[in-house]
């Protein structure tokens, strides 16, 4: 965009970043959960049960450097999954590739940021809110709502994820939400005491409903401070970026938001525009992986996000709502069903080449197959043809290999349909050797 021109002003160095250690405090009150938010554990504890949080960085960094990229260990920490963790996964719709790469992301990015916006214009009733299924064929249903409830949906998903999968997470409040409600800054099994054991997860159960609690509780209001927070979090990253370098691992950072940013006093101006920009830019060089989820219909908002890609040599994804997601990648790719895991996947920061190109371009025939490998598992692909030497040989392979998954909800059908379709795929591609681009 043109206003992005002139160089944008210094930013202030007044901004105090949050330490890199904070502790903080929560009470379980033995409550049930959110009725569509997945939750797969819920012991019996007392009321009153305390659980003390110290966010040590580094220390989670730490612990997760034992586990290298190898595919041995991918498959060994794979393994680590208990029954009831996979069963619950594979009853969302996740495939076996899908949880195997959940795994390796976790691996390979050891600590999640999330930005929350918990501003005024939340309140706008432009959102829209996925409520998963519990039947056999996980039709979901689709509604209207604020975008506060879209975007707390969406947090509490990945709260109960993060817990279901031990991924270190910390959500970050854009405006402090109030001393009855609770600290600005809540984390996920980012007490390195509370998610060891795999199977009660006893820790991890406790953060999950102190999350709920103070997203439940919270009221949206204020300005669109993003800038301050991406200053604080480049500062915490900067502080594990060598144990993160060290084994080629990367944090990754969530702004889930629906506004453009504001100055201090809750004003869009093009100041706390370039402002933004420039903050970003002081996590280029950085190990990171940035999702910016939207959550509004507000084409200048979605313009000046998307833009963003553009402008920043950064590692960056900008993701709409399930819905509008789909549309987008049917546009490119449309024997591809966007099912709700894939969304979920991409939400959570998991980063492969071939899923952030699905929206943006028809993939080769060698996307294909690796898309399909990601899918199906690639264990699966041994001895397979390649595509671009042999696509009726792939074709069949993959027709015989698709047998075996369960249909899924497609969002542009409205019809629970196979993951991947063989006959527009045959129509796509035809038996041409090559994808013209």
């Amino acid at each position: 965009m043109s206003s992005y021109a002139s160089a944008p002003p210094a930013i202030m160095a007044t901004a105090v970043p949050v330490p890199v250690t904070a502790t903080h405090t929560h009470t379980h009150h033995n409550t049930q959960l959110h009725n569509n938010v997945f939750n797969p554990y819920k012991p019996n504890h007392p009321d009153g049960y305390h659980v003390t949080s110290e966010i040590n960085l580094q220390q989670i960094v730490l612990n997760n450097q034992s586990s290298n990229t190898k595919v041995e260990q991918h498959v060994e920490q794979e393994q680590r999954l208990n029954t009831h963790t996979i069963q619950d996964l594979k009853a969302q719709g996740y495939t076996d590739g899908l949880i195997r790469a959940l795994q390796v992301n976790k691996t390979e990015f050891p600590i999640r940021f999330w930005v929350v916006d918990n501003s005024g214009s939340m309140w706008t009733n432009d959102g829209h809110r996925m409520i998963q299924s519990t039947t056999r064929t996980r039709t979901p249903k689709y509604i209207d709502c604020t975008r506060w409830e879209e975007i707390k949906e969406t947090v509490l998903y990945h709260a109960n994820m993060a817990a279901q999968l031990n991924m270190p997470t910390i959500f970050r409040l854009l405006n402090h939400p109030g001393s009855s409600i609770g600290s600005q800054q809540f984390g996920i099994c980012t007490n390195t005491n509370t998610c060891i054991d795999n199977n009660s997860k006893i820790g991890a159960f406790a953060d999950v409903s102190n999350a709920e609690r103070i997203m439940n509780a919270i009221r949206p209001q204020g300005g669109t401070p993003l800038t301050d927070h991406i200053l604080a979090i480049q500062q915490q990253v900067m502080e594990i970026a060598p144990q993160l370098n060290a084994t080629g691992k990367r944090a990754v950072v969530v702004f889930a938001t629906d506004g453009i940013p504001t100055d201090s006093q809750g004003y869009d101006s093009q100041g706390a525009r370039n402002q933004f920009v420039q903050a970003l830019r002081l996590m280029e060089g950085l190990p990171v992986w940035i999702v910016i989820r939207i959550c509004t219909d507000d084409d200048d908002v979605v313009e000046f996000y998307n833009d963003l890609d553009e402008k920043l040599e950064l590692s960056l994804e900008v993701l709409d709502d399930f819905q509008g997601e789909a549309k987008e990648v049917f546009a490119f790719n449309p024997w591809l069903n966007y099912a709700l895991p894939i969304h979920r996947i991409r939400e959570l920061g998991f980063h492969d080449r071939v899923f952030d190109l699905i929206d943006e371009r028809r993939l080769t025939k060698t996307d294909v197959r690796q898309y399909c490998q990601l899918l199906f598992g690639q264990d699966r692909f041994d001895g397979t043809p390649d595509p671009a030497v042999d696509w009726n040989g792939f074709i069949a392979a993959l027709e015989k290999m698709s047998y075996g998954e369960e249909k899924q909800w497609n969002p542009i059908s409205k019809k629970n349909k196979p993951l991947v379709s063989i006959q527009k795929l045959k129509r796509t591609y035809g038996n041409s050797g090559c994808v013209i681009m």
